[in-house]
């Protein structure tokens, strides 16, 4: 894998984030916080986000080799202005990361066991795919309320001209 490759990857996770947002501006906070049913595991489309978020801080934080033991608490986030600041710091701090990565790092094994662990790349994957899975759950929410964000594909992104690569 290379770097260029990853920047995409990270670039097209945060816009598809950023297109669920913008269609999550139109929702009320009831809707927001109004228990899902059926549920898939979250609770509520703030629950679904926070979740999503949450990950994406989390595995960032293992990665850089920083604790990444707390949980982001759906309370903290009222509204959806106030989680998609947080979303935008979290962003921000992962085009910095993945920006600074070179095809050697970013195709070494990490790991509490003596670096046998996954690939960088494997893991930025697994976030990206991670945040297809949770966003594909809030859009269905979305489309409920009548708020489809559109096209989430990759190479809807990639047709957008905002790949990086």
């Amino acid at each position: 894998m290379n770097s260029a490759a990853i920047v995409s990857l990270v670039t097209y996770n945060f816009w598809a984030d950023e297109r669920i947002l913008d269609a999550c501006q139109r929702v009320s906070v009831a809707d927001l916080v109004r228990p899902l049913s059926p549920d898939p595991g979250w609770g509520s489309l703030r629950g679904i986000l926070v979740h999503a978020l949450d990950t994406e801080w989390g595995w960032r934080l293992v990665l850089q080799g920083q604790d990444a033991s707390a949980l982001l608490d759906p309370s903290d986030f009222p509204d959806v202005a106030t989680l998609r600041a947080r979303w935008r710091e979290e962003a921000a701090a992962w085009h910095a990361y993945a920006g600074s990565l070179s095809d050697a790092e970013i195709n070494r094994a990490y790991g509490a066991a003596g670096g046998q662990g996954p690939s960088v790349w494997q893991t930025i994957v697994h976030v990206v795919n991670h945040g297809t899975q949770h966003r594909s759950e809030a859009a269905v929410v979305l489309t409920g309320l009548g708020l489809s964000p559109g096209e989430l594909d990759y190479d809807t992104f990639l047709k957008t001209g905002s790949s990086p690569a």
